[in-house]
């Protein structure tokens, strides 16, 4: 259908634009989208298109209607048709708007025909009942001659209403039809919605007061009764800013029906009223406490006494706070209080929206949705959305981006967590929240997120979070959930204070609160393995020790997992322990085992790609993590890194295995609450350079005790970071004497000394052995694989040969070569370019060869160790 054909395009912008003047084919005035002074507004009559050369709005008349009354397309597109008559729409109840198909007409070039092709006549149209004058007073019990008197008279399908001005000049004229039909109301071309009855405006300013009612009706049946004082608003949702002007030094009494249209009009004029400052006092009228609807229902019910039951329901007025009003919650027992949206209904059965002219709701999603909170991450541009929906009967809470909440494509992502959105109600949701959120952008609340546990500035997740709020990964609530109270603290000190008494025990627990330590310290990352014999208690103790922040049965993980994932999973711990259960699964994986401890020791992520193109956020921790197994972590060929990054503690956490089992059922009773408690001492009680100088003081006395046992220093400094956090525990939580140096430095003693960790000796010493073990191999025997030449104390080893037995035991044969020679345990030689060579050149059989040389006659002056 072309519209230039069908519409009038110069009445049309008329209608709605202020100070229209005709220049050209071009009507000039105001814009409406924006406060305009000087006419900016431009429309083409002949073609409906738009410009706005102040605020840049454009487009035709379609998008006019759809901008200005705040609906789509389509339903702009059927409006415009209804005002030519060329349009025929469904009665608008109480359904879902899923179900609703817009029928616009289509223009069709063939005939229906019948089964043998033969054409037929189109069926006609269902005519909508007439409604006329007299039907409307028979309806109302109204006088037919007081109601023409007002000047309201038949149409051509029912009844037509005029609009004045306050000087009685007609403004507009709107159709009100028979209640069977499609149509309940609509407006002529060209109208200029308005009050009802400025007429009577100085008979309302001679009394002080102003009623407003929604529609035409109430102000008959109250103007029938000489209640000359009333003003009818034309739909719920249509009061208009620019009328509050006419009403001042006026007070204000507002009727409300009582049901959800009611709720509307009434929170629709108040809220206009409070954004204009209105300075009059406003009041709320109702006539259900009298069981009728409205004044046209108390008239129909007893006219001989409605000035009576009238002056009841004036009587009853209640005096409303416009302020005060805004903060009322839509849902009784809703999670957050919102003001409605213009337009809009949300109750517990659901959100409703509000047709532009007749005011008549349908169903847009039977799930209440309100927005909770705005959540923002800390130091970041990113801002998702909290969303409230109501479902089960109970309030569910979901946080979304604010990409996924404002797009109906991606909104019915929320159908997974239970929101009745399909794809058909979606993008009546994302208008709806649209408007909740601009209405209440100075209500909703917002909050700083994280996405890790442990420090951000001043606070501390979990324990004092201050105002900041966890938002992690559906994935990672689990985790989340974990880190919760359960009993007392008292009770928890109780029945973990007998336990103490073992120093391994003692020493594992004392870990789990020096992890928040080691930020403050600035202290590297370290592991503490505890391993032994099975049914030692190594899996107890470690749950002893996570459950000083949560739920240990949750929180505790194991060596069966991606390195992937442990690192997701140490940095969401962050700045708390990670606990890691049984070594052994891992098996002979060392190379697996090595790889982990210097990623999680690291304490940052791999730099991974998006799936977009860009990078994904580098996540960082640092903490303490504590493992377990029947294996140590480190192997004779393990990396001198991992053995200083580990201590590795042998034996039992507990006296007796019975102790071992009675924990296991103590950490379901008690966990959660030493851990707070502990942060909140700690920062009344410190700053952070106290802390510092304390640990530094620590180091030096264990340096001290140990001066003839060379200590690793990395293992000396973790040591130090338990003690101290093994200190302030003795004193905060076990009310104990402070033995905090004596155990810090039992568990040091049985440490790796630096030579037992240095891969260069232990690899010499293993050749060592090797060599005195394989020794008939160089003697020259034809029945025995040769692996060499000895001569005198000189082992000369073909290369090949030391290579297999270095590498079989996990040693890189090119690196410890290199210190072979650097230490002069291997002879090494000089070639003419200079180049160094851990080799000599030996003639065997008159043949020249490459072999490794090593020098064993210092062995001879070792003394024999004498048994115990």
């Amino acid at each position: 259908m072309n519209l230039e054909e069908k519409i009038d395009y110069k009445k049309f912008y008329e209608g709605y634009i202020k100070k229209g003047k005709i220049s050209g084919e071009n009507l000039v005035g105001l814009c409406p989208f924006h406060d305009d002074t000087k006419p900016s507004f431009g429309a083409n009559i002949k073609t409906g298109v738009y410009n706005c050369l102040a605020c840049g709005e454009k487009g035709n008349a379609i998008t006019f209607i759809a901008k200005l009354h705040g609906v789509d397309n389509k339903e702009a597109y059927r409006l415009l048709f209804k005002e030519e008559g060329l349009y025929e729409e469904k009665h608008y109840g109480r359904e879902d708007v899923s179900g609703i198909k817009d029928k616009l007409p289509k223009k069709s070039h063939k005939k229906e025909g019948n089964k043998e092709g033969r054409a037929t006549k189109a069926s006609p149209k269902k005519e909508a009942p007439k409604y006329t004058v007299k039907d409307y007073c028979r309806e109302k019990h109204l006088p037919e001659e007081f109601i023409r008197s007002l000047g309201i008279r038949d149409g051509k399908r029912g009844i037509t209403i005029p609009y004045k001005n306050e000087e009685g000049k007609v403004l507009s004229n709107r159709q009100r039809y028979h209640r069977d039909s499609p149509t309940r109301f609509s407006w002529a071309r060209g109208s200029k919605v308005s009050l009802y009855g400025l007429w009577q405006l100085d008979k309302a300013r001679s009394v002080g007061r102003v009623l407003l009612m929604e529609g035409e009706s109430d102000c008959h049946t109250l103007w029938h009764h000489n209640i000359e004082e009333v003003l009818g608003v034309p739909g719920a949702a249509t009061f208009h800013g620019d009328w509050v002007e006419m009403l001042e030094g006026l007070d204000v009494y507002i009727h409300h029906e009582g049901d959800i249209g009611g709720d509307t009009f009434f929170n629709k004029i108040c809220k206009t009223l409070e954004e204009k400052n209105f300075p009059g006092k406003v009041y709320k009228i109702q006539c259900i406490s009298l069981g009728v609807k409205d004044p046209s229902d108390l008239h129909i019910k007893d006219p001989a006494s409605f000035q009576v039951n009238w002056q009841r329901i004036m009587s009853g007025a209640e005096e409303i706070s416009l302020t005060s009003l805004q903060e009322e919650s839509l849902i009784p027992n809703a999670p957050v209080k919102l003001r409605q949206p213009t337009g809009w209904r949300i109750a517990e059965g659901g959100i409703e929206m509000l047709h532009t002219k007749t005011g008549m709701p349908y169903l847009v999603c039977r799930t209440p949705i309100l927005i909770a909170r705005r959540i923002k991450a800390l130091g970041m541009e990113e801002e998702k959305v909290e969303i409230a929906f109501y479902r089960d009967r109970k309030w569910h809470f979901v946080r979304e981006q604010r990409s996924t909440i404002f797009q109906a494509r991606t909104i019915i992502k929320l159908a997974d967590v239970g929101v009745t959105v399909t794809s058909e109600n979606a993008k009546f949701l994302v208008r709806f929240l649209e408007n909740l959120e601009a209405e209440n952008f100075d209500i909703i609340e917002t909050l700083q997120s994280v996405s890790q546990l442990g420090w951000h500035g001043k606070n501390f997740l979990p324990g004092k979070e201050g105002d900041l709020v966890l938002d992690v990964e559906r994935s990672e609530r689990k985790w989340v959930e974990a880190y919760s109270k359960k009993g007392k603290l008292e009770d928890w000190i109780k029945t973990m204070k007998p336990f103490r008494k073992n120093t391994i025990f003692r020493f594992i627990l004392a870990n789990s609160f020096a992890a928040p330590l080691l930020k403050l310290l600035n202290h590297r990352i370290f592991f503490v393995h505890n391993w032994g014999d099975s049914r030692g208690g190594k899996t107890a103790a470690l749950k002893a020790a996570l459950s000083v922040w949560g739920n240990p049965d949750e929180l505790m993980t194991s060596f069966n997992a991606t390195n992937v994932g442990l690192e997701r999973l140490a940095s969401f711990f962050n700045d708390l322990p990670l606990g890691i259960d049984e070594r052994q699964v891992a098996g002979g994986k060392q190379e697996y085992i090595e790889t982990l401890v210097y990623m999680l020791s690291m304490g940052y992520s791999k730099v991974r790609g998006t799936k977009t193109g860009g990078l994904q956020n580098q996540r960082s921790w640092r903490s303490i993590v504590l493992t377990t197994g029947e294996e140590p972590l480190t192997t004779m060929g393990s990396q001198t890194g991992v053995h200083t990054r580990a201590l590795e503690i042998h034996g039992s956490p507990f006296e007796e295995e019975e102790g071992a089992r009675n924990m296991h059922s103590i950490v379901t009773i008690n966990y959660g609450v030493a851990g707070p408690f502990f942060i909140e001492k700690l920062m009344e009680a410190f700053k952070t350079h106290q802390l510092q100088e304390r640990h530094k003081a620590i180091q030096e006395t264990l340096m001290g005790i140990n001066e003839n046992h060379k200590k690793i220093g990395s293992h000396v400094s973790s040591v130090a970071v338990v003690i101290l956090a093994e200190e302030l525990i003795s004193k905060w939580l076990f009310h104990e004497d402070d033995i905090s140096i004596a155990m810090g430095n039992e568990i040091l003693s049985n440490l790796e000394d630096i030579i037992n960790t240095d891969m260069v000796e232990k690899a010499y010493e293993f050749i060592q052995g090797w060599l005195i073990s394989n020794i008939e191999q160089f003697r020259g025997n034809p029945k025995r694989e040769s692996y060499g030449v000895l001569e005198e104390n000189h082992f000369y080893i073909f290369p090949q040969i030391l290579q297999e037995a270095l590498e079989k035991q996990g040693y890189s044969y090119k690196k410890i070569l290199q210190g072979f020679g650097d230490r002069g345990y291997v002879d090494v030689t000089y070639e003419k370019c200079g180049k160094k060579r851990q080799s000599v050149v030996k003639k065997i059989e008159g043949k020249a060869c490459r072999m490794v040389s090593f020098d064993l006659s210092g062995m001879e002056d070792l003394e024999e160790t004498p048994p115990f």
